[in-house]
């Protein structure tokens, strides 16, 4: 008996260690991290951590001895795989974009000067053909030796006009010999008017000399313009008078004209000479050109002589008055070809 019951104890010790063994081994698999499904990802390994602390654990704390945390079961670590990537880069074409303003170019102001009452005083009027041009200089057709005086100024490269007189409001004034008057018949005004275009040749159209009576008169100054225009000529109306008709006619009739801005010496002192010619400037500057007209006077010389060099840098241009003259754009109402102005 005793020895049976050795034996049964044994075996119960047996079966109880077997169970234990069983209960620990399930006790540890249910500790264990079921597999992750795969998702593709790269995920950190799991780990169980047995601790008997309960205290955070900080970064920077240095890690435990292996007596204080036990790692059952670590999963695989997963190694990360570099895959090389294609990078397309889409080259589209810029938009159309409008291209950026640029500077637009300087406005180009042109002034013209015109020396009136040239040839009677030969010596002020070869200083003003030496003056630096072009300049446009009109002759009085009663000068002595005026064809060699317009040779000289032609050669010098200044532009021409035969110089008219005509009737002026005062009777104290004398214009000259052949002047136009206003109470004459049209074939009287039309056979002195010969007269003075006869007198020298290269002239390109004409201007009045005094005329503050006759160029207000409508009637005599059609009966003028018309022969001007039959020969070619323009017309440039010294407005003596701003009753005068001749830009006006001129126009009506379709000739090519302009008109005088500024009158340079009425008062001929230096300074005074010197202002009006900034205000040639100014109407420049507000209409784009001007027409300065001037007199063989020393003051009005000096001041051109130094006024002259210095326009090109302020942006102005000298040009003979015929490149300011009005073209109009209609045709003349009369029968016939018209000749046209170069």
């Amino acid at each position: 008996m005793r020895n049976v019951a050795k034996t049964v104890g044994f075996a119960v010790v047996v079966l109880v260690i077997a169970a234990s063994g069983t209960a620990l081994y399930m006790g540890e698999r249910r500790l264990e991290p079921e597999t992750p499904a795969s998702t593709g990802l790269f995920e950190p390994p799991r780990q169980t951590i047995k601790t008997t602390s309960t205290k955070p654990v900080s970064e920077t704390q240095k890690p435990r001895k292996l007596e204080d945390a036990s790692i059952t079961n670590p999963e695989p670590v997963a190694v990360p795989v570099t895959v090389p990537v294609t990078v397309t880069v889409s080259r589209t074409a810029a938009p159309n974009l409008p291209p950026e303003p640029t500077a637009s170019p300087a406005r180009h102001l042109r002034i013209a000067i015109v020396i009136d009452d040239a040839g009677v005083d030969r010596k002020r009027t070869a200083r003003a053909i030496a003056l630096p041009g072009p300049l446009t200089i009109a002759f009085l057709a009663y000068a002595g030796n005026v064809s060699s005086q317009v040779k000289a100024a032609k050669a010098a490269g200044h532009e021409i006009l035969a110089h008219v007189a005509m009737e002026a409001e005062s009777y104290e004034v004398d214009p000259g010999p052949n002047v136009l008057l206003r109470d004459t018949e049209p074939a009287v005004v039309l056979k002195r008017l010969d007269w003075v275009l006869g007198r020298f040749t290269g002239y390109v159209g004409v201007n009045n000399h005094m005329g503050s009576k006759f160029t207000s008169d409508a009637a005599n100054m059609r009966v003028v313009l018309q022969e001007l225009k039959r020969r070619g000529l323009f017309f440039l109306d010294s407005r003596t008078s701003p009753l005068s008709k001749g830009e006006t006619i001129a126009r009506e009739i379709g000739m090519p004209s302009a008109s005088r801005n500024v009158f340079l010496d009425n008062e001929p002192e230096f300074e005074q000479v010197m202002r009006r010619l900034e205000e040639t400037e100014q109407v420049a500057m507000r209409n784009g050109s001007a027409v300065a007209i001037g007199h063989p006077k020393d003051a009005t010389l000096v001041a051109l002589a130094k006024w002259l060099p210095a326009i090109a840098a302020k942006g102005f241009t000298l040009v003979p008055v015929s490149q300011l003259m009005h073209h109009p754009a209609v045709t003349f109402a009369e029968k016939g070809a018209v000749k046209s102005f170069p």
